[in-house]
């Protein structure tokens, strides 16, 4: 045998597997394949194969009409049935004849005889892609020991399956290495083996339909001639090798033939064929290429570029639509975003079949575990308010300590981060009521390419990003958990009045509770609020964020802090209010209270849609600031005298915790979540009317001794919960998650 590299696809198609390939191909009576096998030949060997062939089902009529070519053999994949398993494979045969093929055709019906027939004619052979269920065969561990006892070579890479299937399939191979385990199967099963080696060795083919990606997944072996290449099959001194395996191999396939399909029947427009022509490379022509590269923006391989198509096309088409309506854009745009799901609709199918896989392997005893990845997924990361900072704090961790974690967020790549990954915005539009924060739009696409590398999904907010992100969760089967920080439908009944919108955005809420395997809350009192809206208590899990104590401290105290920083003329005391300016943050009690004492100093920290109006209204004795971080947030807290919070709509109360830390005595609702922060009379007080939080400022004001004990025992309180104990113990808590649906 020579010593030459040889490389050969051995598993691919041409126009000759003219039969429908799925349920909706025999709706539309639409062939498998419509590739020349000029075509193939051409291209196998632009691509490097040293020796072509072409593996139809059940027919040899491709590959006959490239034969007289001196690189090809005939080959061809047969559908083959195991009498007793009601059971069907593809067997993949090479270096036959006509009279074999009518041979084996023929022996079809008893994969024992045909496998019998293949060894006595000394054919070389191999099991096509030996965990895939072929026409709903139902792979069990008996149907696999079989495929032990019969096939020496087994396909371990197919371009066409998911990327997980190769590791899972060698793993199963080299368990059964050995005559000694042959000997006990064919004992357990009462049938004679038909291996000639003790090891399984193993093929590779690109299973290509469509004529985009032949040639990127091979086989090789040492050989000078085509000869000596099939002898190394059959001896099992094959190796194999890939380019990069995905769905995009899937999705060039549908692609290709649907639109080889449609132009048959002359329905692609005339004006955009030559264009299409070179996307499914029936056309080499340069100013084709150029135009779509242009428009698209893309330098990406060819083999790559109708995966771009469908990544950009949904949101250029939908710009056209708001831009200039009319039905057609309309149902372009239509058309546009379901292309654009298709490489979910492949990839869950993938993933499908790779859990199917690790179930059989675990039924053998195989541990199949994958390394763990929490994709923490967040639609405000940049944004000022307490789920951007939560995410900031899990970002640092992970980054600090080396975990497995990633924070995903939509923003300008620009912004890189340890343990960050950003996601290009591709469109983008106001929170109603909130125009400040800006929701963004992914790629589903580029979400897809993202998520499909973890373990586990955990989603903070139910915004774009994280409703896409529950999607892919739920069609890729990969654990998911969500965090109810926000109570969206209470905000929205504060600025609509509408019962009926607070409801159905609870029943949404609920659902998507229902979807996720566990559920996190940052308080008691929205844990039973979730459990009355239906969601099961045993699904609930309370999270209490900590508190950075080193930022937020009694010794940043300034005196005339405000003055020297804003202009603000304090005199009295001062009291506090931090976060959103917003109508469901009950600010009118926050004015009412600043009118009944107007001796003393009302200051706001934050900014949102209802400052204007607030602003129009307040005493003269009330001071807005705008957004504080960091430092210079930190004094504005310590230099203050009470905090007073009358929000009735939070879910934590986070700000309660940094005043605390920061020696404030509090005063907040006792609507919401705040209040388990606060021991009536001890750290606080709990307040339920405007009026009532006048009495309880009135005792804090004018009783030092008070505010002092209160002072200390709200320190006190704040520095018992450690912010990174919590959080870690939060991360610990999701990733505990991702063994269940191993």
């Amino acid at each position: 045998m020579g010593n030459y590299l040889a490389k050969a696809d051995l598993h691919l198609h041409s126009k000759a597997s003219n039969l429908p390939g799925g349920w909706f191909s025999q709706l539309i009576n639409c062939p498998e394949s419509f590739t020349e096998p000029q075509e193939i030949y051409k291209r196998l060997k632009e691509r490097g194969m040293t020796y072509i062939t072409i593996t139809d089902h059940n027919t040899i009529d491709g590959v006959l009409e490239i034969a007289h070519l001196p690189e090809v053999f005939i080959s061809c994949e047969y559908t083959v049935f195991f009498p007793e398993e009601k059971a069907k494979v593809h067997v993949l045969v090479y270096g036959i004849d006509e009279k074999i093929h009518q041979d084996l055709i023929k022996l079809r019906e008893n994969v024992y005889e045909f496998v019998k027939y293949l060894k006595e004619k000394d054919i070389a052979h191999s099991l096509a892609h030996p965990l895939y269920s072929v026409q709903d065969t139902r792979i069990t561990k008996s149907l696999v020991e079989k495929f032990v006892l019969l096939f020496d070579n087994w396909e371990i890479i197919n371009g066409t399956r998911g990327e997980g299937l190769r590791i899972v399939e060698e793993k199963i191979a080299r368990l059964y290495d050995g005559w000694e385990k042959i000997r006990q199967l064919e004992e357990r099963y009462n049938i004679q083996s038909l291996r000639s080696r003790e090891h399984i060795t193993f093929t590779a083919g690109s299973d290509d339909h469509g004529g985009l990606d032949l040639g990127r997944t091979w086989t090789e072996a040492k050989a000078s001639s085509k000869e000596e290449f099939l002898k190394a099959i059959k001896e099992g001194h094959t190796s194999v090798g890939t380019e990069e395996l995905g769905y995009e191999r899937v999705l060039n396939m549908v692609g290709r033939i649907a639109y080889d399909y449609l132009s048959r029947r002359n329905t692609i427009p005339k004006h955009v064929k030559p264009f299409l022509d070179f996307v499914f490379m029936h056309s080499d022509n340069f100013f084709s290429e150029l135009f779509v590269r242009n428009l698209f923006g893309t330098n990406a391989p060819r083999h790559y570029i109708f995966k771009e198509i469908i990544n950009k096309l949904p949101f250029m088409s939908l710009e056209r639509l708001i831009r200039e309506f009319s039905l057609t854009h309309l149902g372009e745009t239509i058309l546009s975003f379901i292309l654009h799901s298709l490489p979910l609709v492949i990839l869950s199918q993938q993933k499908k079949e790779e859990d199917n896989a690790k179930r059989i392997a675990m039924n053998l005893g195989l541990n199949n575990g994958k390394p763990m990845r929490l994709a923490y997924i967040t639609d405000t990361y940049f944004d000022i308010n307490g789920v951007a900072r939560s995410s900031k704090i899990v970002r640092y961790l992970a980054s600090t300590y080396n975990l497995p974690v990633d924070v995903i967020a939509v923003g300008n790549k620009q912004d890189r981060e340890d343990n960050l990954v950003l996601l290009t915005p591709m469109t983008e539009f106001s929170t109603p009521f909130y125009e400040e924060f800006k929701l963004r739009v992914p790629s589903l696409v580029e979400l897809l390419d993202v998520l499909k590398g973890y373990s586990h999904i955990h989603v903070a907010t139910p915004g774009p990003l994280g409703i896409m992100s529950i999607l892919v969760a739920k069609l890729l089967n990969l654990p998911l958990s969500f965090a109810f920080h926000t109570d969206v439908p209470s905000y929205a009944y504060k600025y609509t009045n509408s019962s009926d919108l607070k409801d159905w955005l609870y029943k949404a809420l609920v659902f998507i509770c229902h979807l996720a395997d566990r559920v996190f809350v940052p308080s008691e009192t929205y844990l039973k609020t979730l459990v009355e809206k239906g969601v099961s208590a045993n699904k609930i899990k309370v999270f209490k964020r900590g508190v950075d104590t080193e930022l937020f401290s009694p010794s940043y105290r300034e005196k005339d802090f405000f003055q020297k920083n804003f202009g603000i003329p304090t005199k009295g005391n001062v009291v506090l209010y931090v976060g959103r300016v917003s109508k469901e943050k009950n600010l009118d009690t926050f004015l009412y209270c600043a009118k009944v004492f107007p001796e003393d100093t009302f200051i706001v920290v934050g900014d949102g849609p209802y400052r204007k109006d607030l602003e129009e209204r307040k005493p003269k004795n009330t001071y807005f600031v705008g957004y504080l971080t960091g430092l210079s947030l930190a004094k504005a807290y310590a230099s203050a005298d009470v905090f007073l919070f009358p929000s009735e709509t939070e879910t934590y109360g986070q700000v309660v915790l940094e005043a605390m830390a920061s020696g404030l005595p509090v005063i907040v609702s006792s609507k919401g979540a705040s209040h388990e922060h606060v021991q009536e009379g001890i750290n606080g007080f709990i307040a339920n009317s405007p009026e009532d939080f006048a009495e309880k400022l009135n005792r804090i004001l004018g009783n030092p001794y008070l505010r002092e004990f209160m002072s200390k025992e709200a320190l006190s309180y704040a520095r018992s919960m450690d912010l990174k104990e919590s959080y870690l113990n939060y991360i610990d808590s999701i990733m505990s998650l991702s063994g269940v649906k191993a």
